[in-house]
């Protein structure tokens, strides 16, 4: 699945793979930098969504409100 089309769960669930890839005894250098990009890459796709999420509960409340006072 494309990384941009992920759910939070699919990049919650990347970021718990790479962070439990990181603390692998046997890893390589390369290895262990690369799943270090990967869960940086998973972190900021969850913080996006999670940020987009908020921003939409932070509009639906203002129309909320805005309908209250009509």
């Amino acid at each position: 699945m494309s990384k941009n089309k992920m759910t939070f769960e699919e990049a919650l669930a990347g970021l718990e793979k790479s962070a439990a890839d990181l603390i692998k005894p046997d890893s390589t250098l390369d290895e262990t930098v690369s799943n270090f990009e990967k869960g940086i890459e998973y972190y900021n796709m969850c913080k996006d969504i999670l940020s987009e999420a908020k921003q939409k509960v932070v509009t639906y409340s203002r129309r909320g409100d805005s309908d209250a006072k009509s």
